[in-house]
């Protein structure tokens, strides 16, 4: 005890430096628990989109990468929506793509997120109306101008009642006929809910290009054999799609769980990634904790003398400048960690629709335990130096 408080009462002695030599530590530390607080935090967001849509969820992509032949990217479009939805198991499948676009509403601008779709997607994507109604089969068939806003495009259009309203959108004309629930942030495609503009699908695609294509969104009946299910709706694509036997498959179905597996390997790995670039920053302030308390040992050198005359022994010398090398890299890991969490709250209340921050508690004690190891590792020298130190030598040092 007597040891450590010695160290620490070095430590508050020097404040100023204490704090100057731990900065090094402490942008390490910052970035490590800033990154993972909000890479953590997408990953909840969209397992939490993902896990809202249920198990029974399926994704179609155009193209294949796996296969050679078929890395072409070829288009999903409504006809191979109305074959999926023949498959038993299948509950309603749309054909999906987004686009950026202005709105306009007397005047006033709001950029936003276009959405075509069919009348089935509130069910598919478990996203229903507030206000209003969404589109029908008929009103898709006949490529009515029509369109259901998100929450907050609708507040940025000034809409306090948006039903009604005509607002123009590719330079025409359209009827709102209803505003989304509020969804809080972006769905697991990538899209903010809440700034979109759901338009039915063929009305897009006759005022923008009539030849394009996006992906699928399947929903799937509530069943026990998803993979099953999913094999249904791969034999009747190609089906539809007239591929002969042995010829790749020119789209790839994604299930739920792939995509949360997904999600969490790329979330890991970006997490990891970023904590092997800034262990640089950690080694860079270990070596500034080794300076300084090699300095501190040539400043103490009389100290150390005195305490070596009463008794101590080498190892209590050598256990006080490690003590305090580990308390600065544990002050650093400390002030490192606050403004980490700091940095990742501020982050997300400045960008909109930013998820909030998440701070798992392994982070907080791997950064934690990195700092104070960082502090013990590049202490061992100094400690050494002081231990080895020559009393009567030491005495006589001015």
């Amino acid at each position: 005890m007597e040891t450590l408080r010695l160290a620490l009462s070095s430590i508050v002695e020097h404040r100023m430096r204490a704090f100057l030599t731990t900065l090094g530590v402490v942008f390490g530390v910052m970035a490590v628990i800033a990154v993972t607080a909000i890479v953590q935090g997408f990953f909840r967001l969209y397992s939490a989109q993902l896990e809202g849509l249920g198990a029974g969820f399926l994704l179609v992509f155009p193209g294949n990468a796996a296969a050679e032949s078929a890395r072409k990217i070829t288009r999903l479009t409504a006809g191979d929506a109305s074959a999926v939805e023949g498959v038993d198991d299948v509950l309603a499948a749309s054909p999906y793509f987004f686009d950026r676009r202005t709105v306009t509403l007397r005047g006033q601008n709001a950029e936003a997120v276009v959405m075509p779709t069919l009348e089935t997607y509130p069910l598919i994507q478990n996203h229903h109306v507030a206000e209003g109604r969404f589109f029908t089969a008929r009103e898709v068939r006949e490529r009515a101008r029509v369109v259901v806003l998100g929450p907050d495009l609708a507040e940025q259009l000034g809409l306090v009642r948006a039903v009604g309203e005509e607002v123009r959108l590719y330079g025409v004309p359209f009827t709102v006929i209803g505003v989304m629930e509020e969804k809080d942030g972006m769905n697991a495609l990538g899209q903010n809910f809440d700034d979109a503009a759901v338009v039915p699908y063929p009305t897009a695609l006759s005022m923008t290009n009539p030849n394009r294509g996006g992906l699928l969104l399947v929903k799937l009946k509530e069943i026990d054999d998803v993979e099953l299910a999913t094999e249904q709706v791969r034999r009747a694509l190609r089906r539809f799609r007239r591929l002969r036997p042995g010829e790749p498959d020119d789209f790839t179905t994604t299930t739920q769980a792939e995509l949360l597996k997904s999600f969490e390997e790329i979330s890991g790995v970006a997490t990891w990634v970023v904590v092997c670039i800034v262990g640089v920053s950690l080694l860079v302030g270990g070596i500034g904790i080794m300076n300084i308390m090699l300095v501190s040992v040539t400043e103490r050198t009389r100290e150390i003398g005195v305490r070596l005359a009463m008794g101590a022994r080498k190892g209590d010398i050598q256990r006080q400048f490690l003590l305090e090398a580990a308390a600065l890299g544990g002050l650093g890991g400390l002030l490192g960690i606050a403004a980490g969490v700091g940095v990742a709250h501020l982050v997300s209340a400045v960008v909109p629709n930013f998820p909030a921050p998440f701070v798992p508690l392994w982070s907080v004690l791997l950064a934690f335990g990195f700092a104070v190891g960082v502090g013990l590792v590049f202490g061992i020298y100094p400690a050494a130096r002081a231990a080895r130190l020559d009393p009567i030598e030491a005495l006589r040092y001015e």
